[in-house]
């Protein structure tokens, strides 16, 4: 079956089953990857509110609410394991139904210890939404096409999270954040039984590509252990997830919760107009992920972009620590950030092309690891750091200085990112 017409070469330029066949398959997990954006960033829209309800200090609400990424970021590795051996169809279901629990547990939880629980099960679900849209879309679309369509996925991801930033507030304070944690227990449900009735199987041909990939490596059907072997002697993959993870975090950090506090504290920014200027993160990221996808697509090169985005990136989050003095900086160095954050897009057709294809969706999700537990332990030092400033209260109050001391994390990482970033090395199969 798998004969001229799904060769490797007809496959990188065309599309094997249509056009159509390809947008529709795409869309079912890229929608769950928008909503999972949404409950990724609610935090952010609900934390003082939960700071207060519970009496907690920064530290030990910041631990809590990362564990949605301790649990994200560790099972990249088994999500990358079970879409190369079982596609997305049956596990990106049931990833929506844990989703759907979680919502419920944070809803009813009555300590911290709940909130984590409740954030835990969340991040165990949503680890499967972003690399199953985009492991569907290596079946289904030519691979010319897959940065553009990693960077279409990201800008629905950051629609999710424009929604959260400013309709959320709307239904929280005509409900409650309980009420609406319901509404996406509800909406996971509903996501988890779409996919598993439209998401299609994966076709003969690309089983018999995978089959032949497994016999030249000199195994029949490896399994995880011999995945992650691939993945993690792989020195460039390995530096690829590194840099990627440093990158996400003023994305894990900033906007996913400590933003809307920080603009409130620092130049006395009314909480409904915070939201929407940390909107403009995932604007920038809305706009520059399918961008810089198409022109990577376009010019057969990754590595190079890393560099020049890493050094914007030491740039726009240092102006963002400083007193803009005007609106237009300010909007300017938040949207230059996401522009920043879309080189991510890159990293993962990056990653595929390091190995086999039978690993193609290990190494995808051991790249989003890197980036979930980086935001997850970013959350949590700032959180220490204002402690740390604070002497430990649990008052929400803290002054610019500490904001702004805690922060200094985002510059320094990013500067981190950009030295790094300069080893990566293009792959042969890329260009």
């Amino acid at each position: 079956m798998a004969g001229l017409t799904h060769s490797p070469e007809h496959l990188h330029e065309h599309y094997p089953e249509g056009c159509a066949r390809a947008w529709i398959a795409w869309s079912i997990p890229a929608l769950f990857f928008l909503y999972e954006f949404m409950i990724r960033v609610l935090p952010g829209v609900i934390e003082l509110p939960l700071q207060k309800e519970y009496g907690a200090s920064a530290g030990d609400l910041g631990l809590s609410l990362s564990f949605y990424y301790y649990a994200y970021g560790p099972m990249q590795l088994v999500v990358g394991v079970l879409l190369d051996r079982f596609g997305a169809r049956i596990p990106l279901a049931v990833a929506a139904i844990v989703c759907a629990v979680g919502a419920v547990c944070f809803a009813m939880a009555n300590s911290l210890f709940g909130l984590g629980a409740g954030r835990f099960l969340m991040g165990f679900g949503s680890a499967f939404a972003y690399v199953g849209a985009v492991y569907v879309a290596t079946i289904w679309f030519p691979g010319r096409r897959i940065a553009l369509i990693s960077g279409f996925t990201v800008t629905l991801g950051m629609l999710g999270a424009i929604l959260a930033d400013s309709l959320l507030h709307s239904l929280i304070n005509g409900t409650s954040w309980q009420i609406v944690m319901y509404g996406f227990a509800v909406l996971g449900l509903l996501l988890a039984a779409m996919q598993y009735l439209l998401i299609p199987h994966r076709p003969r041909w690309f089983m018999e590509h995978l089959h032949a990939s497994h016999d030249s490596e000199g195994a029949v059907h490896p399994g995880m252990i011999a995945c992650l072997k691939e993945v993690f002697r792989n020195r460039q993959t390995l530096l690829l997830g590194l840099v990627t993870g440093l990158v996400y975090l003023p994305i894990g950090t900033f906007a996913a919760l400590w933003g809307i506090p920080y603009l409130t504290t620092t130049l006395g920014i009314d909480v409904k107009e915070a939201g929407p200027l940390v909107s403009l993160i995932f604007v920038g990221l809305a706009i520059g992920g399918p961008c810089l996808g198409w022109l990577s697509d376009r010019l057969g090169r990754r590595v190079i972009f890393f560099p020049i985005f890493t050094g914007l990136g030491v740039i726009s989050t240092g102006l963002l620590l400083l007193d803009p003095g005007n609106a237009f900086l300010l909007k300017l160095s938040l949207l230059l950030i996401g522009i920043v954050v879309s080189v991510l897009v890159l990293a993962f057709p990056l990653a595929m092309d390091q190995g086999p294809c039978y690993v193609r969706g290990t190494a995808l999700t051991f790249v989003n690891l890197t980036q979930m537990i980086m935001a997850g332990v970013g959350q949590w030092v700032v959180g220490v750091l204002l402690d740390v400033e604070t002497g430990g209260t649990t008052d929400p109050s803290y002054t610019s200085e500490q904001f702004r001391t805690a922060l200094l994390l985002l510059p320094v990482t990013m500067l981190l990112a950009f030295g790094l970033s300069f080893l990566l090395r293009e792959p042969k199969r890329s260009r």
